[in-house]
């Protein structure tokens, strides 16, 4: 018997919903859903160094844009909520 059978398939749509994204994400750029971890990964580590941020909200999705050429070319769009922009970093 679960306790909280909403709060279960809630959850469960909701990283349904994160994983066809990431799918569509690298149907569409010719790039593995890993690859796009692995460079989320590597942005949290860098953006860390400088200001706290909130891990779980991260999203990375990389888009065809327009270039000033007329071809599509691929451009990398990050969101990462900032908790504290305190002063880690040494200028």
């Amino acid at each position: 018997m679960k306790l909280f059978p909403r709060l279960h398939r809630r959850n469960s749509g909701e990283l349904a919903k994160k994983r066809l994204k990431a799918v569509l994400s690298a149907d569409r750029t010719d790039c593995s859903p890993e690859m796009i971890e692995m460079v989320k990964e590597d942005l949290v580590v860098t953006v860390s160094k400088y200001m706290e941020v909130d891990q779980g909200g991260i999203e990375i999705q990389i888009r065809q844009e327009d270039a000033a050429n007329g071809r599509k070319k691929p451009a990398l769009y990050a969101n990462i909520p900032i908790l504290n922009m305190g002063n880690k970093g040494i200028f």
